[in-house]
């Protein structure tokens, strides 16, 4: 048997005793120190969440705004996103709007068919113009239709015929469309 000296006996004996009692005190300490930084961190995370929903539902109504501001439905979307179908929608536009020019007896002939071209590898533009000399009151007024907003005017040239209400207009037209989901 081992017998010690007493003074390392007793040294022994309260390191036995005293030492589990420290290592819980130690393994407490730092569960509680883990456990209020968890809760903090919750709380902020708590917080984060809170500001990202509000953030979020603020992008949105600034996203509605935006489309509505633009006219972009949900089916204009489509629209664009279907090239065949951009063409045949600007197409049918294009020429309802040369239709109501005539009706309101402004000469067409001068009209461009409509165009394409690619702008980048993923987005296409139709294009159409027409030229004329036409009272600015009647054009305006067709173009101001309802039926006509997804007619995009780009560009609007306006010079004075030296008729009274009479200008030269060229008006240009275009859409963009996109052409295809990436590979």
């Amino acid at each position: 048997m081992l017998t010690l000296s007493r003074p390392w006996s007793t040294v022994l004996a309260w390191s036995l005793v005293v030492l589990p009692v420290v290592l819980v005190g130690v393994f407490v300490w730092t569960s509680l120190h883990q456990a209020i930084a968890g809760w903090s961190r919750s709380e902020a995370l708590q917080a984060d969440v809170g500001q990202l929903t509000e953030s979020l539902a603020e992008a949105d109504a600034v996203h509605v705004r935006w489309m509505q501001a633009r006219q972009l439905t949900a089916e204009t979307l489509v629209e664009l996103s279907d090239p065949a179908r951009s063409r045949e929608a600007f197409s049918e536009r294009f020429g309802a709007f040369l239709s109501d020019l005539e009706a309101a007896g402004v000469a067409t002939d001068q009209a461009s068919g409509v165009g394409e071209s690619v702008v980048t590898e993923r987005v296409g533009e139709l294009h159409a113009v027409w030229a004329g000399v036409a009272p600015v009151e009647v054009v305006l007024s067709i173009l101001e239709d309802p039926r006509f907003r997804p007619l995009r005017v780009a560009e609007m040239s306006l010079v004075a015929t030296g008729v009274p209400g009479d200008a030269e207009i060229i008006l240009e037209f275009r859409q963009p469309y996109l052409i295809g989901a990436p590979e």
